[in-house]
């Protein structure tokens, strides 16, 4: 597959798996637009991605905030003329409290909800009139396979309302020739995860998984080059769980 010619952007890619997306797409010949809130790593991305023979340029934003994310769009603009990809990735992950939704601080809530929700949307928002231009476009929004287990705590909602923006996204923007998917990983080892994640409950969902081996952030490159390549034209709206079987239909 190629993506000679494409723009694309991709959100929290300053480290994990975000920076694992960047580099994929920059492999297969997209410019790369590294947009992260965390300046430094987002330019340690860009470096990698320079030395491999690609192209790049970090960009600071504040997803939940409209004035950055246009600014954003913006500097995309001059810079490339155009945008083709974005990949909704940046969320509250590393740092995230969880908290019984009973006892949770509405500001917190609304602080979780503002980067995990709003943030694609006002991405969203900011660049596809951009892919309205080139009448093409591709958006890839980060869901979670926590969204599908029940479990109730603030950012499984978060994820699971993602993909209800995902449908609505995918209604609005396929008369343009855009289409929008979300992938939903299981436990991927990075980082966060392990910060977030307890020992014990990364063991138990590996144990459950019908692949039940640890996985890490490539395990979902495959993914995203389909859903942003022209193989996939005729896809959108969807949720695609790559999480080794944990939530089997079985």
């Amino acid at each position: 597959m190629t993506l000679e010619g494409r723009i694309a952007v991709v959100t929290g890619a300053a480290q994990g798996i975000g920076r694992d997306y960047a580099l994929a797409l920059a492999e297969d010949g997209a410019a790369v637009v590294v947009a992260d809130i965390k300046t430094d790593g987002a330019g340690s991305t860009v470096e990698l991605i320079e030395r491999a023979g690609g192209t790049a340029m970090a960009v600071a934003v504040d997803v939940s905030d409209p004035q950055s994310t246009a600014a954003m769009a913006e500097a995309v603009r001059q810079r490339f003329g155009a945008a083709h990809i974005l990949v909704n990735n940046a969320a509250i992950y590393e740092s995230y409290k969880s908290t019984p939704l009973l006892g949770t601080d509405v500001g917190y809530w609304r602080q979780v909800m503002a980067v995990n929700l709003e943030g694609p949307l006002l991405c969203a928002q900011a660049l596809a009139p951009l892919m309205i231009e080139a009448g093409w476009g591709r958006i890839v929004n980060q869901s979670s396979v926590a969204a599908y287990m029940g479990r109730g705590n603030l950012y499984a909602i978060s994820k699971l309302a993602l993909i209800g923006l995902t449908q609505g996204l995918a209604r609005e923007l396929g008369q343009h020739g855009i289409t929008v998917n979300a992938i939903a990983p299981g436990t991927i080892l990075t980082a966060a995860t392990e910060a977030v994640v307890a020992p014990a409950l990364i063991d138990e969902l590996r144990s459950r998984s019908a692949i039940p081996r640890k996985a890490g952030p490539g395990e979902l490159v495959g993914t995203l080059r389909y859903l942003v390549g022209d193989g996939a034209e005729w896809v959108t709206g969807q949720t695609i769980l790559v999480d080794g079987g944990t939530i089997a239909r079985l």
